[in-house]
């Protein structure tokens, strides 16, 4: 081979190089999702980050557009119960999709206090989410495990 043809193959091989690398990065920052092309993950994270923080800052009436509409009345009155808390925390799980993404569910860890208590305390919200069909709308509906403590103190 002559020098040309060496230096077209060298540069033939770099190129493929840096395609491989750049695609290696892109599949590092989560760009390629052979599992799910629809960045439902994506999505779900979202969602219930923006609804969770919205929770921490007692914004309830925004934070209800995130909740499924048969559970909203349902929603309202659980909130209720923590008008008068004072949030100062929050802990939350990473969601995890079932196989078939349509649903997740997420533990949030709220720490709070109450004017009628002199000490912080905690209450665990559980969130299901899931998604209608093939859209990406995740809507939770939520449980309170230890909302009967706080409401008790009041």
């Amino acid at each position: 081979m002559t020098m040309c043809g060496f230096g077209a193959l060298r540069r033939v091989w770099s190129l493929g190089l840096v395609m491989l690398v750049m695609g290696a990065m892109g599949c590092a920052q989560g760009e390629f999702r052979p599992g799910d092309p629809f960045d439902r993950q994506v999505t779900l994270h979202d969602a219930q980050h923006r609804y969770t923080v919205l929770m921490r800052w007692k914004h309830f009436e925004k934070a209800r557009a995130f909740v499924a509409v048969e559970s909203r009345g349902e929603f309202a009155a659980l909130t209720k119960d923590l008008e008068e808390a004072r949030f100062t925390g929050y802990e939350s799980e990473s969601p995890e999709l079932d196989e078939a993404k349509e649903s997740a569910m997420v533990r949030v860890t709220y720490t709070l206090w109450l004017p009628s208590l002199p000490y912080e305390t905690e209450i665990v919200e559980v969130q299901t989410w899931r998604r209608n069909g093939m859209t990406n709308d995740w809507r939770v509906r939520s449980t309170f495990e230890d909302l009967p403590k706080v409401s008790a103190k009041r």
